[in-house]
């Protein structure tokens, strides 16, 4: 990510264009997925891919047992998370994106692994969700808040919609509290990466309060995650840069001096990767 000026937050259109555009590249990169991989092992030798699948199990751990079985998947991607966890457990799955072009691509793979009765994707925005109060039973957010405008008004959009006794589950690129540089939070925008600013870990306690959700875990996971799969994507944009390039609208030449500075940057290891879980009180 590039430090770059104070601007406006991305619209939802804006990140709906984003992932319109760069959604197949990111397919190919992490193995159908459109979030980074976990290898609690480095060095195992794992794919991107797999290792992406892993993290979404990792977050299909975090549901296991909830009561009731409709859950709501925000930020949902291509659908593969959603597939996979359907294909796990008996429930029934919502995803929203804000992207066309992945509700479509969500909805031929739910077909195509013949769970389309069970899992259905709509584009919606995270910020105003289009559900009644109390009408899901858990629901996730797969590293999708980096690029609201409010992370918070999503936590509480997302309390709105669970039930008493609803469950929570979130992964996020996130500022780790204790930063090896002084990181301040509005210094990690990306306008090319649609990212109006990184959160940080010790900001998510007081979000959840807030929404009137009890937090269960908070954990940074970042050292397995964050490096490794910068790697990974570095590695793949520098073999596709054509494309990346193309889908970015900027020259190759602009698209190899990014990648560059993304990862040279001497703050990297102040950003971590946060996985919490919470529930709405009752019941």
């Amino acid at each position: 990510m590039m430090a770059v000026p104070e601007q406006t937050p991305p619209s939802s259109l804006e990140v709906g264009d984003y992932y319109d555009r760069l959604t197949d590249l990111m397919n190919r990169a992490l193995g159908g997925n459109t979030h980074l991989g976990y290898w609690p092992q480095p060095g195992d030798g794992s794919s991107p891919g797999k290792a992406a699948d892993r993290l979404t199990d990792l977050l299909i751990g975090k549901l296991r047992g909830i009561t009731g079985r409709r859950v709501l998947d925000v930020g949902c991607g291509s659908g593969k998370p959603a597939v996979r966890l359907a294909l796990s457990a008996p429930v029934d799955v919502v995803g929203v994106t804000v992207s066309e072009v992945q509700v479509g691509l969500a909805t031929a793979l739910a077909k195509q692994s013949h769970v389309a009765d069970r899992v259905v994707f709509t584009r919606a925005d995270a910020m105003e969700l289009p559900f009644p109060d109390g009408s899901f039973d858990a629901a996730w957010a797969l590293e999708c808040l980096l690029h609201m405008p409010s992370p918070a008004q999503v936590i509480r959009e997302i309390a709105r919609v669970l039930r008493p006794g609803g469950r929570l589950a979130v992964t996020d690129v996130a500022l780790r509290a204790f930063g090896r540089t002084g990181m301040k939070r509005g210094e990690c925008t990306s306008q090319l990466l649609a990212v109006p600013a990184l959160v940080h870990i010790d900001e998510y306690a007081g979000m959840i309060a807030d929404a009137g959700l009890e937090l269960h875990e908070l954990t940074d996971i970042g050292d397995q995650v964050v490096g490794p799969s910068f790697a990974a994507l570095r590695d793949h944009v520098n073999e596709h840069l054509d494309e990346y390039a193309a889908a970015f609208g900027i020259g190759v030449a602009e698209m190899r001096k990014v990648v560059a500075q993304c990862t040279t940057l001497p703050w990297t290891p102040d950003i971590g990767y946060v996985v919490l879980t919470a529930r709405r009180p009752g019941e």
